[in-house]
């Protein structure tokens, strides 16, 4: 029996061809050999997803509440805990934090900044007599200031964990 060239597998007749299997093979011959075609490709297949996505196996133990901890992590960044751990690595080694809520951490922001301008337009007017007053509106204003990069860089980037736990 003669099959007629399929052009959704082009590499699968062009193999059968080459192995001389579709002129002068059998039924049993022809399906062997596909199975050996389709064999070798998925381990190709396997082959090259691993080495585009390599995989790791990462125990987790319900008992010391390991688990418990990243399945909650998760469900608070609204992920899979796969993705939840592979994200919360890959924020370690760039020293930065997995936020669950990046909106929530802009809006903080845009609030000290909108405290810093109401302060510096306090101390745009000139008041006469209450010169200290000015001053004290300076101190106020450099004070957010501090605060506002010290909120960014607690939140943007974790600190150093020491080994001596």
């Amino acid at each position: 029996m003669k099959m007629t060239k399929n052009k959704k597998n082009s590499s699968l007749w062009a193999y059968l061809e080459a192995m001389g299997v579709l002129e002068h093979g059998t039924d049993a011959e022809i399906k062997a050999a596909k199975r050996a075609y389709w064999k070798s490709y998925y381990a190709k297949y396997r082959r090259v997803q691993r080495e585009d996505k390599p995989e790791f196996s990462v125990p987790l133990s319900k008992k010391n509440g390991d688990y418990g901890k990243m399945a909650l992590g998760a469900k608070q960044h609204r992920m899979t805990i796969t993705t939840f751990i592979r994200k919360a690595a890959l924020c370690y080694m760039d020293r930065s934090y997995l936020l669950p809520n990046h909106n929530q951490v802009v809006r903080m922001e845009q609030a000290l900044m909108n405290c810093l301008n109401e302060v510096q337009s306090i101390t745009r007017t000139k008041e006469k007599y209450h010169w200290e007053r000015e001053q004290k509106y300076d101190a106020i204003a450099e004070r957010i200031t501090i605060l506002e990069n010290e909120i960014r860089q607690a939140l943007c980037f974790p600190p150093e964990k020491s080994n001596d736990r």
